[in-house]
């Protein structure tokens, strides 16, 4: 089955036209409403503990359950949205988003608190690898940066929105109301993705001139080709040190902010947006210049490898310093820089993954691509409530904490600027490709030469 019908003609040198860019806006709140799903936690931390009784380790548990399932699911979808419509795949997963708050709203204890956060991870943990294949549908290579960032900037839009909203409902209604507004939220959503959700074209019409020739849909390569470059390793772990950062963002700065540093439950809501704007400021801006740098000529390895390993560097290094800082100013800021920048690599490189991926592998590479740098949400949240809770106070067991995505950003940063080649590793990785007859592909039959290079 192959994975869409095209919706309209389309030719490398046309623009994209209105329907790509409602299917780019409605991408965006897609995300906005994934990132306020996994932020609500976080924000509601402090009364939940209190309400069910939850020891930090506990607490840590809890937010670690949403990455479960997540990076299984994530990688499942992957070769889905090979062969199925992405349109259908996400409105799926954000129905089943939705549902989960319900068992909240209902008065759930831990028990069932634990579990909907479990299926809430496996619904969402395909989410960015599958909205970024649909949008990647609408454009080519030389015009995806602008739609990476506004999908990944989605998710520090949710924080900017999500953040003081859902803080004001927890504390004027309590937190199991700001579950009943996501479910509501969700629900809106998947009615107007039914009506405007389209399958893109790009590919097949990049095709179809033999402009690239070796990304044709028929086109497959060994997975291990991608997954072991320069390119992709030195990414990834730059991406890793990001998420173990944003899943900290997540379920334990609020609390920091109000245990380690004093800080009132309205004014650390507050504070906490700050990352959530930076890191949205920081994504589009990105996008933007990326795209304005290859529209003048730069390379791929600078415009997008170099700049990602700026910002994961900086990151890194504001990481390692903000526990030191004495002065409240100077620490809010490095702990603004230090939970925003570094997400920048989100972006960045996923569009690095799809320049080096032909076509027809994109949706797999990209979803386990997000299922192995997500092991650090998974790990992130109880291992940092484990060293808080055996530290002699929480002060000193959060500079512990937050030393270890500090360490992994900087290293990431470094590996950037020397293996991430994208020019280079794409006709590497080309070179030991096959093209595969696609109704040879889906017969159970088929033994035709190159089937299983493609994987």
């Amino acid at each position: 089955m192959k994975s869409s019908k095209p919706d309209t003609p389309a030719g490398p040198s046309k623009k994209p036209d209105l329907r790509a860019w409602a299917v780019m806006a409605m991408l965006l709140v897609f995300m906005l409403i994934n990132y306020a799903d996994k932020a609500v936690l976080g924000l509601a931390a402090n009364p939940i503990m209190r309400e069910l009784g939850l020891s930090h380790s506990e607490y840590g548990l809890l937010a670690s359950s949403f990455f479960f399932l997540f990076n299984i699911s994530a990688v499942a979808f992957g070769f889905l949205a090979n062969r199925f419509p992405a349109k259908w795949l996400l409105f799926g997963m954000a129905l089943v988003w939705a549902l989960t708050q319900l068992p909240v709203v209902a008065g759930a204890g831990f028990a069932a608190l634990l579990v909907s956060r479990i299926v809430l991870g496996a619904a969402e943990g395909p989410a960015q690898p599958v909205a970024m294949h649909a949008a990647f549908k609408w454009f080519p290579n030389e015009k995806r940066s602008i739609p990476s960032s506004l999908i990944s900037g989605g998710g520090g839009l949710g924080g900017v929105l999500a953040a003081p909203l859902l803080t004001l409902v927890i504390i004027n209604f309590g937190w199991r109301w700001a579950f009943l507004s996501l479910f509501v939220v969700g629900v809106l959503w998947c009615a107007v993705w039914a009506v405007v959700g389209r399958e893109g074209t790009a590919d097949r019409a990049t095709a179809a001139t033999g402009a690239e020739p070796e990304r044709a849909e028929d086109f497959r390569v060994p997975y291990h080709r991608i997954l072991l470059s320069g390119t992709w390793l030195a990414g990834f772990v730059g991406a890793f040190g990001a998420y173990w950062t944003s899943a900290l963002l997540l379920a334990w700065v609020p609390s920091y902010l109000e245990t380690s540093l004093g800080y009132s439950a309205v004014a650390a809501g507050a504070i906490v947006t700050a990352p959530w704007v930076l890191k949205t400021v920081a994504t589009f801006g990105q996008g933007a210049l990326t795209q304005w740098l290859m529209h003048r000529g730069v390379s791929s390895r600078v415009s997008r490898g170099v700049l990602g390993g700026c910002a994961v560097f900086l990151a890194g290094a504001a990481m390692l310093l903000a526990p030191f800082v004495t002065h409240h100013g100077l620490k809010i800021a490095l702990i603004t820089v230090a939970f925003s920048i570094g997400a920048v690599k989100f972006a960045i490189g996923q569009t690095i993954n799809a320049e080096i991926t032909p076509p027809a592998q994109r949706g797999a590479v990209l979803s386990m691509t997000v299922g192995l740098v997500t092991l650090a949400g998974l790990a992130a949240p109880y291992v940092t409530g484990r060293i808080v809770e055996s530290a002699a106070d929480p002060a000193t067991g959060f500079a512990i904490a937050f030393a270890i995505p500090g360490t992994l950003m900087l290293i990431g940063g470094l590996l950037a600027f020397a293996f991430v080649r994208p020019e280079r590793d794409a006709r590497r990785i080309a070179a030991h490709g096959r093209h595969v007859d696609q109704q040879a592909q889906l017969s159970p039959t088929a033994t035709r030469p190159g089937v299983g290079a493609g994987g």
